[in-house]
């Protein structure tokens, strides 16, 4: 059965943009290659995003959507929206993640934002967390892990340093 996976970028201070969503001081940071994305994309049937997240993908490339082969589902409150590659969803997150573990033979990527992990966290939906830590302070930003969110235990299952970044994995 796939997993869902959180794999994601973030400061030394836990943020995962910018006040205004901005992505610039992630791309300022040398890593090692790609830091492994190519690897873990391969091990992708499925994404998940809000539509906050959605909008910064397109900005980052705006040429050509990163993710067309495969489902991606975009979390939001107008679900009558449309655009090629995705579908977007107002169907409860946890309905979601259930049907695409039966609809899909690889994991599920929750990308983010911040209030879609909150909410899978709240129903236990998340397997893995793969973070890439950077070594940045942003002082302000939207958190990883938003106000609120439940309490968690995870177990620290690797850590490997990729140029400048951290990246650890829990479970």
């Amino acid at each position: 059965m796939p997993n869902v996976v959180v794999y994601i970028a973030m400061s030394l201070d836990g943020k995962i943009a910018r006040t205004n969503d901005q992505l610039d001081w992630l791309f300022e940071i040398k890593g090692e290659g790609d830091n492994g994305y190519a690897d873990f994309f391969k091990t992708v049937g499925a994404v998940i995003m809000g539509r906050k997240t959605y909008e910064e993908v397109l900005k980052l490339e705006p040429d050509r959507y990163p993710y067309p082969d495969i489902p991606n589902y975009i979390l939001t409150r107008s679900p009558e929206r449309e655009a090629e590659h995705v579908t977007f969803t107002d169907e409860p997150i946890e309905q979601l993640i259930e049907r695409l573990k039966r609809e899909v033979d690889k994991d599920v990527w929750l990308i983010g934002g911040g209030e879609i992990i909150k909410a899978a966290m709240e129903h236990d939906l998340i397997d893995r967390y793969e973070i890439a830590i950077a070594p940045v302070v942003l002082g302000e930003g939207i958190p990883l892990f938003p106000e609120g969110t439940k309490e968690t235990k995870l177990k620290l299952t690797s850590q490997r340093a990729s140029g400048q970044f951290v990246m650890v994995t829990y479970e």
